[in-house]
């Protein structure tokens, strides 16, 4: 009888003990192990934003513990919308879903424009940003203008200079216009195409002469197949930085004073600032704060590896600026979050002038 007791307190004893280490077992296992890790991009495949979303997917399941499996998914449509829409109101809120996108757009919809007119149905002050980076644009022009295109100066000369975008109200359309605008040079207006892939079928077409895109679309898409055969070069892009790798394009700043002879400023200026995108890394609503910071903690990590630097650099032409702490999220998103009615105001008439001034395709 002795034996048999102290045979069954033996076991309660085990038994208690392993109850007990199960939360702290439970605690030391890395949130997506054993997980599959859904990337959803928001525009279609081939694009800047594909292109750069699949470079962190090559890389991130060396730097995200637990191993987890990773796939791409592709949900483009409505200028990034649907993936937005769909992330918000249908993806699964533990943590095993998150956009790769740049979707930088929406957050300036949100703030400073009219979400209900683009359709956008997701609430951007829910949408939980994991992590930022900064996107240089790089425009380009076809050297087939009339007169020839050789030089900067040669673009206030233009006689058919035709530029195309998405939408009035997108911000990649917007942002071109107001630096077309700054520094007083005349285009025609040319909007409806999807996609960048669109835009530069339209451009090799010479359907349109101007083309833009971040500088992976630029380095992997644009210049081996137009500027390195001299039929197109690059105008201006998006950084203050000087970028060798975009010459003899110029900071947007230059472009304007080298065009209109004075310093950007005002309200276009402004909303050229605003309209900065970035590569963001984004979770529904909900999603377990050990997932968001096991995903900053992947990126952190991944930013000091040499093997993701190089082929970054490669592609994207600079090195990446990661924010992954809610501090340097939070001043990213200021331009926007601050912006203001007289702003908003401005951008909705600026949206307008758009639309009456765009053709069709």
């Amino acid at each position: 009888m002795k034996s048999t007791l102290h045979v069954l307190s033996t076991c309660a004893v085990l038994v208690l003990a392993l109850l007990l280490a199960t939360p702290a077992m439970a605690a030391d296992k890395p949130f997506y192990q054993g997980k599959t890790l859904r990337l959803v991009i928001d525009f279609s495949a081939g694009g800047p934003t594909d292109i750069e979303c699949r470079i962190y997917a090559r890389h991130l399941k060396k730097h995200l513990k637990g191993d987890p499996t990773i796939v791409v998914m592709s949900k483009p449509g409505g200028g990034g919308t649907l993936a937005m829409n769909w992330i918000y109101e249908r993806a699964r809120r533990n943590g095993t879903v998150m956009g790769c996108q740049t979707a930088s757009g929406r957050y300036q919809e949100w703030f400073v424009g009219d979400p209900k007119s683009v359709g956008l149905r997701a609430n951007m002050e829910e949408i939980i940003p994991v992590m930022f980076t900064p996107v240089v644009s790089v425009g380009v022009v076809s050297t087939k203008l009339d007169p020839p295109y050789k030089q900067l100066g040669d673009l206030k000369k233009a006689k058919n200079l035709t530029v195309g975008g998405f939408r009035a109200d997108s911000s990649k359309d917007l942002k071109f216009r107001a630096l077309f605008d700054l520094a007083s040079v005349k285009y025609k207006y040319v909007t409806g195409y999807q996609g960048s892939a669109g835009l530069l079928s339209a451009f090799l077409r010479d359907e349109i002469n101007y083309v833009d895109g971040s500088t992976p679309f630029y380095l992997t898409r644009v210049k081996p197949i137009a500027v390195d055969k001299g039929e197109a070069s690059p105008l201006w892009y998006g950084s203050d930085e000087n970028i060798p790798a975009i010459a003899p394009g110029v900071p947007a700043r230059d472009f304007v004073k080298q065009l209109s002879g004075k310093d950007p400023e005002g309200p276009l200026w402004q909303l050229f600032q605003i309209l900065s995108s970035y590569r963001q890394i984004l979770a529904p609503p909900g999603v377990p704060q050990a997932a968001v910071d096991a995903m900053r903690t992947a990126f952190a990590s991944m930013s000091k590896d040499p093997e993701f630097l190089a082929e970054y650099k490669k592609t994207v032409g600079i090195e990446p600026q990661m924010l992954t702490t809610p501090k340097g999220i939070e001043n990213a998103m200021k331009p926007w979050t601050t912006a203001g009615d007289e702003m908003k105001q401005f951008r909705l008439k600026y949206v307008e002038q758009g639309r009456k001034q765009a053709g069709s395709k």
